[in-house]
């Protein structure tokens, strides 16, 4: 038996940001991706926001013509992160078994021990409980300490969801069925599948618009239904996926809590650029894409790592795509045949942590991917790290040389600003900064 709370902040940078500017309370706002309030989406939505139909990743255009109210607030990842380390410093006093799902979301098991408080000190200790892990009712008293504690050493306008289950998939899903401010305990399989068939399939982590899609056209469009599908006809659809659908329709989860401190390493690092104007020219694309593959590199090299997988990717501009076409939408836009359409590929190459190697890959992708249309972002990644080991570096002179030169410009760039020293076909381009991300998508949790 295990015991499992899902910790959800509602809305999250959005009350951050309302936490810390008393004026902001109790408007719609809307938090943007740093410096960036023309072509970008919305990093968050306030709860007040959401009740006009916002959402968080709407571009703003949209987001204005539903709520012609909303400010804009700037994201400030610095601000996210600390926020969030201090409610990790809270929930680390009840349990070692903390998980970090995402930047506002996290698991805390309750597994080999419960907090026993004293009524009279309030102090805690951990004991053994295996006799006591069905008490859900001390579970509940837990949690509500835990949301207590976040109003009085965070802020009285930061609210979390709190899901309490036996594994994570039904304390996420727990956490997710009262919002904002809301505490769900969903206590036993049976109690499960019940819930599990009042929902849309979508409603559970772990089945997208795509696997939705596929189930539909099975003929299953709820859980129920999808309880029926034996598991032979699931895997030889989904592939080993299907198994974790049987399990799903079933309330079963048999994930582990991956505490933040066995958390493995970057899997992969990118940086991808919104331009600030459509553009076909080959040029200015081909600029660009050679800064980000730089940047790339030198975080590779910071984090004494090297690479062997780049993929290239871009985003075409903003055009209809079958301007007739209306389907339902709760925003209230009716033509929802327009919008971004993407495209990337990727291919291996020997491990390097050198710009200029990364930037020849990822150029001959996007020139085999791309058509001579219109772009308005593009990004570079890199995965499938090693470490970089002298064993992996080679002693060739000129290679060498290209080694002493590199670290000095990164020394140089290092204490003066990225770009600071840079190659001279770079000396015409556009200025590309790191600017603050609402998404956290390029920062590590380092408590």
């Amino acid at each position: 038996m295990r015991i499992i709370l899902h910790i959800d902040f509602n809305s999250y940078f959005a009350t951050v940001e309302q936490q810390a500017n008393p004026r902001l309370r109790g408007k719609p706002i809307g938090v943007t991706g740093g410096d960036r309030v023309k072509r970008t989406v919305l990093g968050a939505a306030s709860v007040e926001a959401k009740r006009f139909g916002v959402k968080t990743g709407m571009q703003i255009w949209e987001a204005r013509k539903l709520c012609p109210q909303i400010i804009l607030v700037p994201g400030d990842s610095d601000k996210y992160l600390e926020t969030t380390k201090r409610f990790l410093n809270i929930l680390k006093d009840y349990s070692p078994y903390l998980e970090v799902f995402s930047i506002d979301e996290c698991f805390l098991e309750l597994l080999h021990s419960v907090i026993a408080r004293s009524e009279t000190t309030k102090q805690s200790t951990a004991e053994d409980c295996h006799g006591r892990l069905g008490d859900l009712a001390m579970t509940k008293n837990i949690a509500q300490e835990i949301k207590s504690r976040i109003k009085q050493e965070i802020g009285e306008y930061i609210t979390c969801s709190i899901g309490i289950s036996y594994n994570k998939l039904m304390a996420k899903l727990a956490g997710s069925l009262q919002k904002p401010d809301g505490l769900v305990v969903i206590a036993n399989q049976e109690e499960a599948i019940k819930v599990l068939d009042r929902i849309e399939l979508d409603e559970i982590c772990g089945i997208g618009p795509r696997i939705k899609k596929r189930l539909n056209n099975m003929g299953v469009v709820n859980f129920y239904q999808l309880r029926q599908v034996p598991l032979k006809s699931l895997l030889a659809s989904f592939k080993s996926y299907g198994q974790i659908l049987y399990n799903m329709a079933r309330g079963i989860d048999h994930s582990p809590i991956v505490p933040f401190y066995e958390k493995e390493e970057v899997k992969s690092i990118g940086h991808r650029h919104t331009i600030d104007h459509d553009t076909d020219d080959r040029e200015e694309i081909k600029q660009i894409l050679l800064k980000l593959s730089e940047m790339v590199a030198r975080r590779l090299r910071g984090k004494n790592l090297m690479g062997k997988t780049i993929h290239c990717w871009y985003r075409e501009a903003f055009r209809m795509h079958n301007p007739g076409l209306k389907l339902p939408s709760q925003t209230g836009i009716e033509n929802t045949g327009s919008g971004f359409l993407s495209n990337g590929m990727q291919t291996t190459i020997l491990p390097t942590c050198d710009g200029l190697e990364i930037f020849k890959s990822a150029w001959k992708i996007f020139q085999n991917i791309w058509d001579d249309e219109r772009i308005r972002m593009i990004g570079v990644s890199i995965s499938n790290l090693i470490p970089q080991t002298p064993q992996n570096l080679s002693f060739l002179p000129e290679e060498k040389r290209k080694e002493i030169i590199t670290k000095a410009l990164d020394k140089i760039n290092d204490r003066y600003g990225e770009f600071t020293l840079q190659r001279g076909v770079l000396l015409t381009s556009a200025k590309i900064h790191r600017k603050p991300n609402p998404f956290l998508a390029d920062r590590r949790f380092k408590l």
